[in-house]
C-alpha cells in the first residue's frame, strides 16, 4: 500500500517546536517546508537537493547528502518519536502496576519490551546525526500521567488504552511523514521497519478497549475524562469469543 504524506497543516504542527534545532535557519526551513508540503513537485532550496537539505550540506555525490546529514523532517521525527516513546514507556510501567485487567497488564509489558528497543535505536540515530533530544517527558504527557495515576480499576484500564490509541495514531502519522519526506536512510529504514509494529499496538489497544467496555458498560459510556479527552463510542464493537 502506498504511504500517504501528511497534510501541510499536520507537517506545520510537527515542525514548529523543533525548527530552531535544524540546520537551516527558521525562515529557510519554514519556507522550504511550506513549498514541500503544499506542492511536492516544487523545487526545494535548489535543484537536485532532495529533502531540502540546508545550503552547504556535505554531499557524497551531486544532490545526495553524505550519511548522517539529517534534514528538517528527519530531525522532527527523531525528536518527536523519542519524546513519544519515552511517554509510552512511563505510562506502560504505570499500567503494569495499576491495571485491573490482566490483558491490559500484558499489553503494558509488550509496550515496555517493544518501546525499550525503539528507545535504544532512536538514541543511536540521534547521536549519529547530532540531534539533541530533551531528557524529560513533555508537559502534555506529564499531565496524562498525573491524571491516570488518580484512576483505579476499569476506569484506569479504559482511559489508559484510550491514550495509547491516540499516541499510536500520532506515531504512525509521524513515521509515514518521515518515510515520505526524510533524507537520512537509516532514520527512514527505522520508521519503515517499526511501522507494522505500531499498527499491531494500535489494534491491540482498540481490541482491549472494546472488550473491557463490554464488561464495564457504565464506565465505558460515561463522558470522556480529562486525561485523554477522547470521545467514547456509543456502542462498542462486537467482540468475538
Amino acid at each position: 500500500m502506498r504511504l500517504l504524506l501528511l497534510s501541510s497543516a499536520f507537517s506545520a504542527l510537527l515542525l514548529g517546536p523543533v525548527l530552531a534545532q535544524s540546520n537551516p535557519s527558521k525562515d529557510e526551513a519554514a519556507s522550504a517546508t511550506t513549498r514541500s508540503t503544499t506542492n511536492p513537485s516544487a523545487a526545494t532550496l535548489s535543484v537536485g537537493n532532495p529533502g531540502f537539505a540546508a545550503p552547504g550540506t556535505k554531499e557524497q555525490a551531486s544532490g545526495m547528502p553524505a550519511p548522517h546529514q539529517a534534514n528538517v523532517p528527519d530531525r522532527v521525527f527523531v525528536i518527536q518519536a523519542a519524546l513519544g516513546n519515552r511517554a509510552k514507556l512511563e505510562l506502560a510501567r504505570l499500567a503494569e502496576q495499576k491495571a485491573q485487567s490482566e490483558g491490559v497488564r500484558e499489553f503494558a509489558r509488550r509496550m515496555i519490551q517493544d518501546h525499550s528497543q525503539a528507545d535504544n535505536t532512536l538514541g543511536g540515530l540521534a547521536e549519529a546525526d547530532g540531534i539533541s533530544i530533551p531528557n524529560h517527558v513533555d508537559a502534555q504527557h506529564s499531565q496524562v500521567y498525573d491524571g491516570l495515576s488518580r484512576l483505579t480499576g476499569a476506569a484506569f484500564d479504559i482511559e489508559y488504552l484510550r491514550t495509547q490509541v491516540q499516541d499510536h495514531q500520532r506515531t504512525i502519522q509521524l513515521m509515514q511523514y518521515v518515510i515520505g519526506s526524510g533524507e537520512d536512510t537509516q532514520i527512514q529504514n527505522f520508521a519503515t521497519s517499526a511501522l507494522p509494529t505500531m499498527f499491531v499496538h494500535l489494534g491491540m489497544a482498540r481490541d482491549l478497549i472494546d472488550r473491557i467496555s463490554v464488561e464495564n458498560p457504565q464506565i465505558a459510556g460515561a463522558p470522556p475524562r480529562n486525561v485523554s479527552g477522547m470521545p467514547t463510542p456509543q456502542t462498542p464493537r462486537a467482540v468475538s469469543n
